[in-house]
């Protein structure tokens, strides 16, 4: 069972390797709203938290097996550094259409990209194979190490912002939005946490509502999409602690995009910026709350960046 003492304990645990992300104003977003960015971390994304809290928490005998994981990119290469850093071996397994950057972050801190599968699913399934036979399998979201790592995040808004009502967070299998859920409820359960799909990845959406919308490959959140692996722990954190999972659309994310670009001033990743496309769409209110968005990462490629801005 995951506790609020988890992500305390991570928090300690990786403060010697990553700096507090900034929360930066965004009034030109609406009245109330801060951007917590993730994008400014190492490697550029959110996993670089729990990537290191998993891969120091690892015992002798994990090390030396040597350690796979399935990723759409940023886990990719946040388990990629974490194990350079630990000395650990790791076999990254990435779907074929991982943007060029994400391939190039791997290989900078030396483990073997592997780009295997036409989506998401099919990487997992490999990934899941080698763990099988062998392999240290770290998930990208559904491990307790993991998820008390993204849960940092949470701990750092309630500090950086005492008086903050309303947390938004990008939304996939449940990682980040579990961890952060779980330490802003433990800690206040009046404070609103909020979810945010991507139409194109609506899995959690689905769990929580019933429904049965389709997967879209082709998006620009490609590091939203997939299933949840079926056991997740992600989904019972998720159902417990989250308010409501809302949707945003293919052009809301495009323009959340141009407008981190042109107003903030940051190149975030379609999957990042779900959070700010829920406002610039309307699909949430800028009450005036105190409210926290999360933006997950920045690592977007140059091409699709300028595709993007000369939309």
């Amino acid at each position: 069972m995951l506790t609020l003492q988890d992500v305390k304990n991570a928090g300690k645990r990786i403060a010697p390797y990553l700096y507090p992300t900034p929360l930066e104003i965004a009034p030109d977003l609406g009245n109330g709203l801060h951007l917590k960015l993730e994008n400014a971390n190492l490697t550029h994304s959110f996993k670089i938290r729990g990537a290191l809290n998993a891969a120091l928490l690892l015992d002798d005998e994990a090390k030396a097996k040597g350690i796979v994981t399935a990723s759409s990119g940023n886990h990719a290469q946040a388990l990629a550094y974490a194990s350079h850093v630990t000395g650990i071996n790791a076999r990254i397994l990435m779907p074929k259409h991982t943007p060029k950057r994400k391939v190039r972050g791997v290989k900078r801190y030396g483990a073997e990209a592997v780009l295997f599968g036409d989506n998401y699913d099919e990487t997992e399934a490999e990934a899941l194979r080698l763990g099988h036979e062998g392999f240290t399998f770290v998930s990208p979201y559904s491990h307790p190490n993991i998820i008390a790592g993204a849960g940092t995040i949470g701990l750092e808004i309630l500090e950086q912002l005492p008086t903050v009502e309303r947390v938004v967070v990008c939304v996939s299998g449940g990682g980040l939005i579990s961890g952060i859920a779980m330490a802003i409820k433990e800690t206040n359960p009046d404070i609103e946490v909020i979810g945010v799909n991507a139409e194109s990845a609506p899995s959690m959406y689905n769990l929580m509502y019933g429904t049965n919308n389709p997967e879209v490959w082709e998006t620009l959140a490609e590091a939203l999409s997939g299933d949840i692996e079926e056991g997740s722990i992600t989904r019972d954190l998720t159902l417990k602690y989250v308010d409501k999972i809302v949707l945003v659309s293919e052009s809301q994310i495009a323009d959340a995009m141009r407008f981190m670009v042109d107003t903030q001033g940051w190149m975030v990743e379609g999957g990042g910026a779900v959070g700010v496309a829920s406002f610039l769409g309307g699909v949430l209110e800028a009450d005036g709350r105190p409210t926290a968005v999360i933006v997950s990462g920045g690592n977007v490629d140059g091409d699709t960046l300028r595709q993007i801005l000369n939309t």
